[in-house]
């Protein structure tokens, strides 16, 4: 079945490659600010935000960009815009294809763009994150590891067999990023071709290979699985939410600080102490050695993982439920916890925010006087 989601190819190419780039002015922030900034704004479909995050983060780190794009392309976009994975892997691997179409600059100026507008669907790292980890999967991850290469093969096309399991076995069958111990080494060209006899889509299916490939992120292979479990029963459907306002300070949406920068943990550690409502939650539910892994994952679910559109499918939501589940336990948090901890920090996101905006001025601050010392001397 044909998704009717994603633009066409040809209209992809056409935005990327004519539109002339735009006065962009860059951000102030360090590289891991602006590596989570770039993914956040496209999750929420801010895509003047993300342009600017392009911009700053290719001048920060380079050629390191392209990888991350890909990422976020498997990760955020998925099953939902075949084409603009497709697109973003072409983009991202190919320098000649680059400077035929504007260059560097250009391209990961519009690329943030396009995987801004498109719609979304994060059921791929949701089933990859809950394969690998959730405890209820912990016999059919012992048992299908034991398995053999044809083995793991068979249970991709078994109807019979649930979603988590056949995405264990692709994750297998793959051999990407597989632990060191492996009866079966992966072959990635039969795990492409078993996607494509299954009626996977070839352009998305050859993206996944070559991200794979480059990336070496088993969460690439999960994107044709969630686009072949999508297209089962009853059509997906793409549906719009809102999404947590944030404060911005001088251009950078105080969202941007969460669990995977340093900024954004000490201000999530500072404000677990600070928040009456917060730090009684974690008191009453989460041993005083892990509070802090648990604020993180809380405030991350409060505002750095919704998705402004996304793509609606009979399972997404199993997924969904399945993946914060994961997450929390490995926090720390049992499952009593989890709805008033998400609660808790949902409701207390100004607050939040305050104690970023407090941590983000004072680290500019210092950096500026560094600079002011370091030009003097």
């Amino acid at each position: 079945m044909e998704n009717a989601f994603a633009p066409p190819r040809e209209q992809l190419l056409e935005a990327l490659g004519q539109i002339s780039p735009l006065d962009i002015e860059p951000l102030v922030a360090d590289q891991w600010v602006m590596v989570s900034l770039l993914q956040k704004a496209v999750r929420r479909g801010e895509a003047e935000t993300a342009q600017r995050a392009a911009f700053t983060l290719l001048g920060q780190k380079g050629s390191a960009i392209w990888r991350r794009f890909m990422v976020i392309a498997f990760e955020d976009v998925g099953a939902a815009s075949p084409d603009v994975v497709s697109i973003t892997v072409a983009a991202s691997t190919d320098p000649g294809w680059r400077k035929a179409c504007g260059g560097n600059l250009h391209v990961a100026v519009q690329l943030a763009r396009i995987l801004a507008v498109a719609p979304k669907s994060r059921s791929a790292e949701h089933l990859i994150t809950s394969t690998q980890n959730h405890p209820s999967l912990a016999r059919p991850r012992l048992l299908l590891a034991a398995g053999e290469l044809t083995d793991h093969l068979d249970t991709i096309i078994d109807a019979k067999v649930s979603l988590t399991e056949r995405a264990l076995a692709v994750w297998f069958a793959s051999g990407i990023g597989r632990a060191v111990d492996t009866r079966a080494k992966g072959d990635l060209p039969a795990l492409l071709e078993q996607f494509r006899s299954l009626g996977a889509p070839d352009d998305l299916v050859t993206a996944a290979g070559t991200a794979a490939q480059k990336t070496r992120e088993p969460i690439t292979l999960m994107v044709p699985l969630v686009w072949l479990a999508s297209q089962a029963g009853e059509g997906p459907t793409i549906t719009k939410s809102e999404v947590p306002p944030s404060k911005v300070v001088d251009g950078v949406p105080m969202y941007a600080l969460d669990k995977h920068t340093r900024l954004g943990r000490e201000a999530i550690r500072r404000f677990a102490v600070e928040n009456e409502e917060v730090r009684a939650v974690l008191a009453r539910y989460v041993p005083a050695g892990r509070r802090n892994e648990a604020a993180y994952m809380a405030a991350f679910y409060a505002d750095a993982a919704p998705l402004a559109t996304q793509l609606h499918w009979a399972g997404a939501d199993t997924l969904e439920g399945l993946v914060t589940e994961t997450d929390l336990l490995m926090s720390g948090v049992p499952p009593e916890g989890f709805a008033p901890l998400l609660a808790a920090c949902r409701a207390n996101l100004g607050h939040l925010d305050e104690v970023r905006a407090r941590v983000f001025i004072r680290q500019r601050c210092l950096a500026s006087g560094m600079n002011s010392i370091l030009a003097v001397g």
